[in-house]
């Protein structure tokens, strides 16, 4: 067993080693340097309005302020090319990792559930690993 384990935590420093893992590292800090001022808008306005909709929903008298306001930050911080760049390298990533997942599982057996490109794991089956 502890070879599997010192095996994987090769895979993961070859992981971070990666081009598109450390173009979102280096992005996350880049935007926390740019955009200081909308990340915290953006995460005020998320605490608002969770807050809201667990306290009434659609009900809560200061739903609409809290839809607009939280919509307002997020389009004003998802409109930064540094963010759109991030999501868009951490969606490549995510995929890569989901393929080598997948490839890694059927190399075990062909019956564990692995997610799937949208990462849904589908329900049913089970491992019929022998």
């Amino acid at each position: 067993m502890t070879e599997i384990m010192m095996q994987a935590y090769q895979v993961l420093d070859e992981i971070k080693e990666d081009s598109k893992y450390k173009e979102i590292k280096y992005l996350d800090k880049k935007m926390l340097e740019l955009y200081p001022n909308e990340i915290s808008d953006f995460q005020n306005a998320k605490l608002k309005y969770d807050s809201v909709m667990s306290e009434g929903g659609s009900y809560h008298p200061d739903f609409k302020e809290a839809v607009q306001k939280f919509s307002e930050s997020k389009a004003v911080l998802y409109s930064k090319p540094e963010v759109k760049r991030y999501f868009e390298v951490e969606k490549e990533f995510q995929d890569e990792l989901n393929d080598f997942l997948f490839q890694m599982t059927q190399s075990v057996s062909s019956h564990i559930q692995t997610p799937n490109k949208l990462g849904i794991v589908k329900k049913g089956g089970s491992c019929h690993v022998r």
